[in-house]
C-alpha cells in the first residue's frame, strides 16, 4: 500500500483557497526570516576578506549563525595572515576551519557512498550479501 500525499501547510491551503479551520487551524507553522549573517566589527582585514569570499557558498548561515560564521572567518583568517607571513600554522586550525565548513555547508561532500569507480562496478563489497553462485 502505497502512502498518502504529504499533508499541506495552512499557508499553500489558503493561497488555494482550500484551507479549513476545523480542519486545518490547529497546524503551527513556523517561517523564518531570510536574514543574512551581519558582520561583525571586530573581525582582522584577512577575516573580512574570507567573510566577503564565503558568504555566498553559505548554505546554512542565518542571522542566528552570524557568531558561527564570524569565528569561521576569523580562525581561517589568521590561517591566511599565518601563510602569507611564510608561517606555518597549526594543524588543529585546520582541522577546526574544516569542522566549521561543514556546519556552514561550505565543504565539500565528505562521504564517499554511492560513488562509483572508473571500473563501472559499485565499490559495495555487500552487494553480493546473502547470494549464492
Amino acid at each position: 500500500m502505497q502512502r498518502g500525499p504529504k499533508a499541506q501547510l495552512p499557508s499553500e491551503k489558503k493561497a488555494k483557497g482550500t484551507y479549513q479551520p476545523v480542519r486545518d487551524g490547529h497546524r503551527v507553522e513556523i517561517i523564518e526570516p531570510m536574514s543574512t549573517p551581519k558582520q561583525p566589527d571586530w573581525l582582522t582585514s584577512e577575516a573580512e576578506e574570507v567573510w566577503l569570499d564565503d558568504i555566498g557558498r553559505v548554505k546554512l548561515a542565518t542571522e542566528s549563525d552570524s557568531s558561527l560564521f564570524a569565528n569561521y572567518c576569523s580562525l581561517q583568517g589568521a590561517i591566511v595572515k599565518a601563510i602569507r607571513a611564510g608561517e606555518t600554522p597549526p594543524i588543529a586550525a585546520f582541522t577546526e576551519v574544516r569542522k566549521m565548513q561543514e556546519v556552514l555547508g561550505i565543504g565539500g561532500a565528505r562521504s564517499r557512498v554511492g560513488v562509483v569507480p572508473e571500473g563501472g562496478k559499485s565499490g559495495n563489497v555487500f552487494a553480493r550479501n546473502g547470494r549464492r553462485q
